[in-house]
């Protein structure tokens, strides 16, 4: 049988089409981000029976394994403003 050994950070295409990328590895598991950000994990024995297909690098994942690209915080409202103002009326 042909391995495929997993790779952190590697896309990938299971059976039903999902694509994944594989975000964890460790002695009895793969855990994986699908690109609609659901994290799952697949036994290392399973992951060699259904052999994943590698697929080109994808952009459009959002879940907890992915970074805070692009965020600003001075788009956050000021809110100490508006404690103070609470405040000084005490």
């Amino acid at each position: 049988m042909l391995r495929n050994e997993p790779v952190i950070g590697q896309w990938y295409q299971d059976e039903q089409a999902r694509i994944f990328e594989v975000v964890a590895i460790d002695d009895e598991a793969v855990e994986i981000q699908y690109q609609d950000g659901d994290v799952a994990e697949i036994e290392l024995e399973l992951w060699f029976q259904t052999l994943p297909e590698p697929v080109a690098e994808q952009n459009a994942a959002a879940g907890p394994f992915d970074e805070l690209e692009g965020f600003d915080s001075a788009m956050e409202p000021d809110i100490s403003a508006d404690w103070q103002s609470h405040i000084d009326e005490i």
